[in-house]
C-alpha cells in the first residue's frame, strides 16, 4: 500500500516517455498502469488543470499542495499511452512542444535516444561504444577531464536517477561537443551498425492534428523551443527569441490559441529568456527539478522558475513507501 505524496510545495510532474502500443521501452519509460500508479500515489484531488493553475499563479493563490501534470517533447507515446489515462480520470495538462519536427524536420536527440533502445541491449552498452568513439576522437583527452567526482556527486544528488554513465555522457554531450560535433560521432555509430536514420523517426513524434485535439480538449499547449537546443542559455538574445518565435507561431497556427505556459529545454534558460517570455506575454515558466531556481536563487521564486518533480523520483518514492 502506498502513502501520500509528500511533497507540500506547488510543482508540476514531469513527464517524458512511454512505452506500449507500439512504442518501445526503454531507459526510464513508464507504461499505462505505472502512469496510472503515479497519479493515484501524488493524488487525484490534487491535481490542476493548466486553467486553474494559471488562475491561481497570477492571482498569488496556488497552495504549497497543488500540482498539475506536464509532458515534454511532442512525443507521440505520451498521446497513444498516457492520455486515455488522463480521459479516463477527466485529467487535463501541459503539453510542451518543440515545433522543428511538425515541419518535417528531425530532432536527432530523439532519434539517438530510439536508436539506443532498439540496437542495443542495455543503455550501458551503447556508453561503452560512444565512449570509446569519443576518447580515440580529437576531443578525447578534454573528454576524460569534463567530469570531476564532485561533479559527479553534484549531479547524482540532484538527478539521482542517472547512473554514473549517464551522467558522463550528458557531461561529454553537453559541455565537450558542439552540437554538430555530437551528431557527427553518432551518426558514425548509426552508420557503423547499418542503420537509417529515417526508419528511427517512425511513431516517434505526434502530429498538427494531434495538438490540436488536445488544445480543443482544454489541454494547455506550451512552449518548449523551436530545435530544443540543449544549451539555450549560451545563444544570444536574438536566437533566443528565434527558437522561441517560431515556437509560438507554429502553436497559434495549430491551436488559434496563444501559448501561455513554457518549460525550458533541458532547464536551460537566462535572463534573455525571461526577457523573450515576457515579451511573448508568457504566463508561466517551468524548471525541470525542485531546486531553487538560477536567477532568483529560490524554489518558485519566480513565475518562470516553477519547480517540477521528475516522475522517475516519484517512483523511488512509491518504492521506498511500500
Amino acid at each position: 500500500m502506498y502513502t501520500s505524496y509528500t511533497n507540500k510545495i506547488a510543482h508540476g510532474i514531469m513527464f517524458h516517455h512511454f512505452h506500449g502500443r507500439k512504442h518501445y521501452k526503454g531507459q526510464g519509460s513508464l507504461s499505462r498502469e505505472g502512469f496510472e500508479s503515479i497519479l493515484n500515489f501524488i493524488g487525484i484531488d490534487r491535481i490542476l488543470s493548466p486553467a486553474e493553475w494559471l488562475r491561481r499563479l497570477d492571482s498569488n493563490r496556488l497552495q504549497p499542495s497543488d500540482i498539475c501534470i506536464t509532458f515534454d517533447d511532442s512525443l507521440m507515446c505520451q498521446f497513444d499511452v498516457a492520455l486515455p489515462i488522463l480521459e479516463r480520470y477527466k485529467l487535463k495538462a501541459f503539453w510542451f512542444i518543440y515545433s522543428n519536427v511538425f515541419e518535417g524536420q528531425i530532432n536527432k536527440l530523439e532519434v539517438y535516444r530510439a536508436f539506443r533502445l532498439k540496437n542495443f541491449k542495455h543503455v550501458d552498452e551503447f556508453y561503452d561504444v560512444f565512449l570509446e568513439k569519443v576518447f580515440v576522437s580529437e576531443f578525447g583527452e578534454k573528454a576524460k577531464k569534463a567530469i570531476s567526482p564532485s561533479d559527479l556527486r553534484r549531479y547524482q544528488k540532484t538527478f539521482p536517477f542517472y547512473s554514473p554513465n549517464d551522467i558522463k555522457f550528458r557531461f561529454i554531450r553537453d559541455r565537450v561537443l558542439q552540437p554538430s560535433d555530437y551528431e557527427y560521432i553518432m551518426d558514425g555509430i548509426i552508420k557503423d551498425r547499418g542503420v537509417k536514420i529515417g526508419a528511427l523517426t517512425r511513431n516517434l513524434w505526434m502530429s498538427n492534428e494531434n495538438l490540436k485535439y488536445l488544445s480543443d480538449k482544454g489541454h494547455g499547449i506550451g512552449l518548449h523551443s523551436y530545435s530544443h537546443p540543449t544549451r539555450l542559455a549560451g545563444l544570444a538574445y536574438k536566437d533566443q527569441r528565434m527558437e522561441y518565435g517560431k515556437n509560438y507561431e507554429h502553436i497559434e497556427s495549430i491551436t488559434s490559441r496563444p501559448p501561455l505556459v513554457a518549460a525550458h529545454p533541458v532547464n536551460s534558460y537566462d535572463l534573455n529568456t525571461f526577457r523573450i517570455l515576457e515579451k511573448l506575454n508568457i504566463r508561466c515558466g517551468f524548471r525541470s527539478n525542485m531546486f531553487p531556481g538560477e536567477i532568483t536563487g529560490k524554489i518558485n521564486g519566480h513565475k518562470y522558475e516553477m519547480a517540477r518533480e521528475d516522475s522517475a523520483n516519484i517512483i523511488r518514492m512509491m518504492e521506498k513507501s511500500k
